[in-house]
């Protein structure tokens, strides 16, 4: 579930899950579409209106399916700091909206690369596409009381120079003295984006999150 989804696209253009995965729908086929009791269904898709992903997953859950795996977002932790940033709010949502029917799982992924250089500078919780098509292919689930599984690890890349090595430990430090409210660097945000930078926000916070439990 998420044809039209940015992973999904990798996933399919690769070829990496062409063995098992041969039915790739979306949102707009959910009430034609045959399900059957021995599917497993991945979902890949996402909504910014929460009632519309509540809505996909109870309409799953009601179809008698074997298994409903929500692929989720590293991003959610930032959730025990700040609700101001939507897509982890919306992610975090819809886990729990997912783990409330019993035949559910949640996988959580980090930032997805096919290539190591293409992530930000700095510490990153990141997975690779290899990583996820080699799990979804032999799917085990080791968290939770087996219902969930972390997969991510971390990635440290190179800044690329002095000016945007000062500038992340600048924005950390923001961050820090902001606490809660970190939406406040948005103003910052915009130019970091222009410069190209792609560690800001909860991106940043998130990485922080995450390296901090596991240093």
């Amino acid at each position: 579930m998420g044809s039209g989804s940015r992973v999904w696209s990798v996933l399919e253009r690769e070829g990496l899950l062409a063995e098992r995965f041969t039915v790739a729908i979306s949102h707009r086929d959910l009430d034609v579409f045959s399900f059957q009791p021995q599917d497993r269904v991945w979902v890949l898709s996402y909504s910014r209106v929460p009632r519309e992903n509540a809505r996909l997953l109870r309409r799953l859950a009601n179809c008698g399916i074997r298994e409903i795996v929500y692929v989720s977002s590293s991003s959610t932790i930032v959730g025990q700091v700040t609700d101001c940033y939507e897509y982890p709010r919306v992610k975090l949502e819809a886990e729990i909206a997912a783990l409330a029917w019993p035949r559910s799982k949640v996988l959580t992924i980090g930032l997805m690369y096919s290539d190591e250089r293409s992530l930000p500078g700095g510490d990153n919780v990141a997975t690779s596409f290899r990583e996820l098509a080699a799990f979804m292919m032999s799917p085990r689930w080791p968290d939770a009381g087996g219902r969930r599984k972390f997969l991510f690890g971390r990635v440290v890349r190179p800044f690329r120079g002095p000016v945007e090595a000062w500038l992340h430990s600048g924005y950390g430090r923001l961050m820090r003295l902001l606490t809660k409210r970190p939406c406040l660097l948005r103003p910052i945000d915009l130019v970091l984006r222009a410069l190209g930078m792609r560690w800001y926000g909860y991106v940043f916070l998130s990485n922080r999150l995450w390296t901090s439990t596991t240093s």
